[in-house]
């Protein structure tokens, strides 16, 4: 029998955490999942502690030599049975009527795609609640396309996710940001609850926030462009342009400028960035979307654009 909610787990090296995120999987009081757990070559005893403590038969462990969060993901999927989808990374956990209470609205509602806010967790047990849609509007069918684009806080319907061929684009970080988007564009009755279900551990140790430069950082052109042609081949890069355009402007001259602006060696990217927004999206400051932000985010953003480091670097000295 079929199950209704297929949950995948990308295990690397979390010893630490997996048993936290396992016992709010097995726990569902929607009883009626399977737990698919890639094991992506994991170099520590973050797999055996799953079979050590758990005798669930719903709980499958496919072994994988290690190729990246994203290739571990397109295999889960693969494996899954399913009607829906939910990914939840090894370090997090989920609320116990999480995938109960997603799934009945999504039956309820004939929906592809059901969102849930979240929380973000920090290693002092401080938890800040956030809102997985910004600028959230009943009446924007297209505002969930500006969700935030990691996979988790979202419940798939599988048939979207195979039919459209929703692959992460291996070998890159930010690989939720490459496809995310566009499987929500795909989405159709696509509900929103505001309530906070999931919880996400920010590690100090993770990509995006290391200490010292990580040319992987500049996996966010790559992603960028590959998002930006699923939406051309799919002919609705019009019907999409300003949320494409929105997003453009907040991963690069928001976002990327606060991981770029503090290494020397990133300056370069400050050129790519300039370029590209001048080459795409060259009317972006006439965003409806970048017009709703608060007047420091607008300054950053064209201090960037404009490459004025000095003044950047001043402006974020005080935030």
């Amino acid at each position: 029998m079929q199950p209704k909610v297929s949950i995948i787990v990308p295990v690397y090296n979390v010893e630490k955490y997996i048993l936290r995120c396992m016992d709010s999987l097995v726990n569902q009081t929607l009883e009626d999942i399977e737990i698919i757990i890639i094991n992506d070559g994991t170099k520590d005893n973050s797999v055996k502690l799953i079979e050590k403590n758990y005798n669930d038969s719903r709980i499958k462990i496919i072994n994988k030599k290690n190729a990246g969060q994203a290739a571990a993901r397109n295999d889960g999927l693969k494996e899954s049975n399913g009607e829906y989808i939910f990914y939840v990374d090894s370090d997090d956990y989920i609320e116990l009527e999480t995938l109960e209470n997603m799934y009945n609205l999504a039956i309820k509602n004939n929906s592809d795609l059901v969102i849930c806010d979240y929380f973000k967790l920090y290693d002092n047990n401080k938890k800040v609640y956030q809102s997985t849609i910004p600028f959230y509007s009943s009446n924007n069918e297209k505002i969930p396309v500006l969700s935030m684009p990691g996979p988790v806080c979202k419940l798939f319907k599988k048939e979207i996710l195979i039919s459209n061929e929703i692959n992460f684009l291996e070998s890159h970080i930010f690989e939720d940001n490459a496809i995310i988007p566009y499987a929500c564009s795909l989405c159709k009755n696509i509900i929103y609850t505001q309530v906070a279900y999931y919880y996400y551990y920010q590690r100090s140790g993770s990509s995006l926030n290391q200490k010292t430069y990580n040319k992987n950082l500049e996996d966010i052109f790559d992603a960028l462009d590959y998002l930006y042609n699923k939406f051309k081949a799919n002919n609705t890069l019009n019907k999409y342009f300003d949320e494409l355009e929105y997003i453009y402007i907040e991963h690069l001259l928001h976002a990327a400028n606060l991981r770029f602006i503090q290494y020397k060696e990133a300056y370069k990217n400050i050129n790519i960035i300039s370029n590209t927004l001048k080459e795409k999206f060259p009317n972006w400051r006439k965003n409806k979307y970048y017009k709703m932000q608060n007047i420091k985010y607008k300054i950053v953003c064209s201090l960037f654009y404009k490459k004025n480091i000095l003044l950047l670097k001043l402006l974020l000295r005080k935030r």
